[in-house]
């Protein structure tokens, strides 16, 4: 039935993002440390280290998970964040400042698919807590939805 609904989803032409323009939601993860606001009716794994949200028909995916370090400073956590995807990713921009922290956009395809994954990452520090944040998605969802991933980004609450 998933497989129906995204099939037509893009017959029609109807972002996945759609009801992204709408009402949105807070989701903690898994063990309550942190959470971020994302589109009202995505589907958020439970069983898992790290906060995954992904959108009805599959083609978005937005994931998080924090760290502690007394010692820690952003630029580091940042530098480190964006460094892991070398080779992987293509950086698509510079980084980018966004309350608490940074971001920035990468692109690739993976040896498997025809078509490109937009990476958009952010590093964010609240208190002495890091967050890693990534949205997975399409280059054309993004750009249409960019303010929306924005403030997905900028809703983290630190419960640490």
């Amino acid at each position: 039935m998933d497989k129906i609904k995204a099939m037509i989803l893009r017959l029609i032409g109807r972002s996945s993002m759609a009801s992204a323009k709408g009402d949105m939601q807070y989701y903690p993860s898994p063990n309550g440390a942190f959470g971020l606001v994302a589109p009202v009716g995505w589907l958020q794994k439970t069983d898992s280290d790290f906060l995954s949200i992904s959108s009805p028909d599959g083609s978005v995916s937005i994931t998080a998970n924090a760290f502690t370090k007394n010692d820690g400073n952003l630029e580091e956590f940042a530098e480190y964040r964006f460094w892991s995807l070398q080779g992987l990713y293509t950086p698509q921009s510079e980084v980018s400042p966004i309350k608490y922290g940074v971001l920035r956009e990468y692109e690739s395809a993976y040896p498997s698919e025809s078509e490109k994954t937009y990476y958009v990452t952010a590093a964010v520090q609240v208190r002495n807590a890091f967050v890693g944040m990534a949205v997975v998605t399409s280059r054309k969802d993004y750009n249409e939805n960019k303010s929306m991933y924005i403030k997905v980004f900028e809703s983290i609450k630190v419960n640490l």
